[in-house]
């Protein structure tokens, strides 16, 4: 008993776990449907283009059923609810005998299309095509019999509204009739020569046949003879049908949503308005209800549940095959497919808004860098961009026709497209510019191209291609473990990509590519795209309904569930919850399985020293919900899959624990927290920063830092005024001397040694002493001095270019050459690190009496005749010896005459003075003298 109690609680967790994973359509099918049967109230099966569904709810519901190939079916009946046939493109026909599980394809010795197929007992079953081909079995429809009933004309529906009595309609406007079962026809005359697509006998007797052009025919003799009945329309009517318990009402279908209604047997017929343009090819009263159903294109189904009074929607798609998407949210999304078309969803695919373009190629692939903005690229070189979600498009040249299939970009700007023909092109401003890349060394057609960052990129291509290159100019072909083509390729991690393709191929690099290896599963049909969610967790695409799933980065795959065998062409996940597949005749499939959220907090100690440490995460509690966690710098030592772990810390410095929720879904986000993990603190070698600094100023001080360690500064006649418990502080210094600044590493391993660095505290110098010198100077060199205080420099100047600083700036004593007569102050200023201070001066007068004064000490030694003169003198020096030179210089200090006396030379001429008061210097080697020259 407990076996058997755990034996069914798995097969429940199984299938909730199926459940939750399936995945579903979105919308209806696009497939046009050609053919309705109803078995009873219940049961009832479509016919259409490459596709079979089945409806066990009256309609409600309809499910998938896989066709033995890809084949148009037409007509579709059963004679129970188990055995069934169908009919269509080049004589094929379906058989199933399991209500429709599984179908047989039985093979008739013709290509031509088969229109309908219709049971008259379980073993008589008769098919009609085109060019009068009419085939009859008798053993239900495991072997068939071409008979020839003397027409090469089209055939288009066949009735028996008894045994014996059957009825055919004819492209010819005629009709056929057996009245022995089959095994002979007559042709009819109906006076109508517009083609006929369909014929129902209410009665034995009372029958109807619907044309091009509205032709409505009603016969009430058996087909004797027919009577045109006004449709109102000139709309080519397709199908009809009446209500099997009141034979008064009925409805015919026809093109662009012609619908029409009879209450009275047939005598008139109402209009009925939907809110739709497809053509309705067949319609089918459910049993013996008034349900009526009908079908046709862009898989169109709706329901009348009052005999064709009023229609409801059922069904309906986008008869496009859907060539590639990106999806970038749970939501938002694109799709491209087949003679322009681009669509765009913001709300999961519920409603598409068309973004096509008027164009015939094929668009095979795009690539959004952002919600808004994106590329497209199709066949002949076609390239569009767009930056509004394709609400307008600019169209790019590529400078090439071949048929463009692989996309990838970095940003808005940077990008690369590959094609057929080994072409490649990269553009670095947004598609303006194209510029192809020569040495591609192929031409194999490539279908898609991915860059594991900005040097290393794969593309791959038909034949097992596989290329690789480290910048994006030189391509280099890769040994391929493969040799199908290869479609589309997706990024795991860093260094991980897997690529897909025909026949159930599947490699994988571990190495940016360098080396493949070829994954072999079950699966061998032809895959048409891959996608990951994160290093684990991925999906694969194909043909037939096709959907693969791995947990383990792509090592084992399983099969999901669909409920389709439409061809599936590409996927794409905008979360990790949500994805979405697209494929032939509208397909568009959602993936919704909830992956646990991103944990909120990591519970733990932050910054610690080596040892062992918990770590834990808040459990949603939902069912299967494990933590896969992961430690740098540690060991988990027991926790692993819980939401608690115990880790032991080996490594010092900046560490992490990383953790995040699995369930059958997939890995959720990952959330992190950093961990400092230290060491007993290290000794400081030294504090950066000044030694010297003024009063009141912010001074910034730094040692080196060590993660997980917290510095305690102290400054002594000083406040830390930011930066306290870092590597660096700013110090504002209140008090004057010597000060101290120290330091102390903590860490939770303990303190370390605290380290003192010695600052000198000053304030801006004092104003300078009283300068000491001649307040009344001629043109001569004078010293002026101050008091000297420590540490002070002292900036001299002389105001007005009165004189020159010639010896002594800097210190308290200088020597200044006075060169003009007039006033002069002579300042001083005291300056320090702590910038300058107040200024002393003096006031110098200098005039040209002052230096006559000085003439008299040297007149003993120098005579200058005549003086004053005209501009000429003579100059006669005794008592000089070693006179090394003589020069003139006016009252502005302009040299206007330099002799270079000679040896032993005591008298000199000097000619040519201008007008003034001058300035005769003579240098010795030991002094210089001065004498007045007055020049009138």
């Amino acid at each position: 008993m407990k076996k058997l109690l755990l034996l069914t609680l798995l097969v429940f967790l199984v299938e909730i776990q199926l459940h939750a994973q399936t995945w579903r359509r979105v919308g209806g099918w696009g497939n046009e449907f050609t053919g309705i049967s109803w078995v009873n109230d219940e049961v009832g099966y479509m016919a259409g283009d490459r596709i079979i569904l089945k409806t066990i709810d009256g309609g409600l519901s309809w499910t998938e059923q896989q066709t033995p190939d890809d084949t148009k079916m037409y007509g579709v009946d059963f004679f129970n609810q188990n055995i069934g046939l169908m009919v269509g493109e080049n004589g094929t026909v379906f058989r199933t005998t399991n209500s429709g599980d599984t179908w047989q394809r039985i093979k008739i010795n013709t290509d031509v299309t088969l229109r309908k197929v219709r049971f008259l007992t379980q073993t008589r079953v008769f098919a009609i095509g085109d060019n009068g081909f009419f085939y009859r079995s008798t053993n239900g429809g495991e072997s068939w019999a071409r008979q020839d009933i003397g027409t090469t004309v089209n055939l288009s529906a066949i009735y028996f509204p008894t045994l014996d009595t059957g009825y055919v309609s004819m492209a010819n406007g005629r009709v056929l009739r057996t009245t022995n079962q089959g095994n002979n026809w007559t042709q009819l005359n109906t006076q109508n020569t517009n083609p006929l697509n369909d014929v129902y006998f209410t009665s034995g007797m009372v029958g109807y046949a619907v044309g091009n052009r509205g032709t409505i025919l009603k016969t009430t003799d058996a087909g004797s003879n027919w009577s045109q009945v006004n449709s109102g329309t000139e709309r080519n009517l397709l199908a009809v049908t009446f209500n099997k318990s009141n034979v008064n009402l009925g409805v015919i279908t026809g093109q662009t949503a012609t619908l029409l209604r009879t209450t009275n047997a047939g005598t008139t017929f109402d209009g009925i308005n939907v809110n739709n343009t497809q053509d309705y090819l067949d319609a089918s009263f459910r049993a013996t209800s008034n349900v009526v159903f009908a079908v046709g294109t862009s898989g169109f189904v709706i329901s009348s549940i009052n005999s064709g009074g009023s229609w409801t929607l059922r069904l309906s798609g986008n008869n496009v095959d859907y060539l590639a998407t990106q999806f970038r949210t749970e939501n938002l999304g694109y799709i491209t497919g087949p003679d322009g078309k681009v669509f765009s969803t913001s709300n999961g695919g519920n409603s598409l808004v068309d973004r096509s373009r008027p164009l015939s190629i094929d668009f095979n692939n795009l690539f959004f860098t952002t919600n808004a903005f994106g590329y497209i690229i199709g066949n002949d070189g076609t390239a569009l961009r767009t930056s509004n979600s394709g609400g307008n498009w600019t169209s790019l040249n590529l400078n090439t026709t071949a048929d463009l299939r692989g996309i990838y970009f970095f940003n808005n700007n940077i990008g690369y497209v590959v094609g057929d023909g080994g072409f490649i092109t990269k553009t670095e401003n947004g598609g303006i510019n194209w510029v192809t890349v020569q040495a591609s060394n192929t031409t194999t057609n490539l279908n898609e191209i991915l860059y594991f960052d900005n040097a290393f990129g794969i593309v791959v291509g038909d034949n097992g291609f596989i290329s690789r290159t480290e910048g994006g100019q030189v391509w280099n072909q890769i040994t391929s473990p493969t040799s199908s083509n290869l479609i589309d390729v997706t990024i795991l991690d860093d260094s991980t990509a897997i690529a897909v393709g025909n026949a159930g191929t599947i490699i994988k690099t571990t190495d940016k590519g360098l080396t493949w290896t070829r994954i072999t599963t079950a699966f061998n049909g032809d895959f048409t795209g891959v996608d990951f969610l994160d290093e684990s967790v991925g999906f694969i695409s194909g043909a037939k309904g096709l959907i693969l799933r791995t947990m383990d980065g792509g090592q084992t795959w399983i099969q999901m569930p669909t409920g389709t065998f439409q061809n599936f062409t590409d996927l794409s996940f905008g979360s990790l919850s949500i994805g979405y597949a697209v494929g032939n005749q509208g397909t568009l499939f959602q993936y919704s399985c909830a992956v646990p959220e991103t944990p909120t907090v990591i519970f733990g100690e932050s910054n610690i020293c080596i040892s062992q440490q918990i770590y834990n995460v808040q459990s949603s509690g939902e069912p299967g919900e494990v933590f896969e966690w992961r430690v740098d710098g540690g060991t988990i030592l027991e926790g692993q899959g819980s939401n608690r772990v115990v880790v032991r810390w080996d490594n010092p410095g900046r560490n992490a624990v990383l953790v995040r929720g699995q369930n059958e879904c997939g890995n959720g986000g990952t959330r992190g927290l950093e961990v400092l993990v230290s060491v007993e603190p290290q000794d400081i070698p030294e504090i950066f920063g000044e030694g010297v600094v003024c009063l009141g100023n912010v001074v910034p001080y730094e040692v080196t830092d060590v993660p997980g360690t917290e510095f305690v500064w102290v400054a002594t006649g000083g406040l830390i005024r930011e930066g306290q418990g870092s590597a660096q502080v700013n110090v504002e210094w209140t008090g004057l001397g010597e000060r101290n600044l120290t330091v102390t590493p903590r860490n939770p391993c303990g303190n370390g040694t605290t380290f003192t660095k010695p600052i000198v505290v000053q304030s801006p110098p004092e104003k300078p002493s009283e300068i000491e010198g001649p307040k009344f100077v001629g043109l001569l060199e004078e010293e002026y001095e101050i008091i000297h205080v420590a540490n002070t420099n002292y900036i001299w100047t002389v105001s007005g270019n009165g004189g020159r600083v010639i010896a002594g700036q800097g210190t308290n004593r200088v020597t200044v050459r006075w060169e003009r007569e007039g006033d002069f102050d002579l300042a001083v200023t005291p300056m320090n690190s702590c910038n300058t201070g107040a200024a002393s001066t003096i006031k110098v007068n200098v005039n040209l009496i002052t230096s006559i004064e000085e003439e008299r000490i040297v007149d003993k030694f120098i005579n200058v005749f005549p003086n004053p003169s005209r501009g000429d003198i003579n100059l006669k020096t005794s008592g000089l010896s070693d006179i090394r030179s003589i020069q003139i210089i006016n009252s502005q200090g302009q040299v206007l005459n330099d002799v270079r006396p000679s040896q032993g030379l005591f008298e000199y001429q000097i000619k040519n003075l201008p007008r003034g008061v001058h300035t005769l210097i003579i240098r010795t080697r030991e002094k210089e003298y001065y004498k007045k020259v007055i020049i009138h």
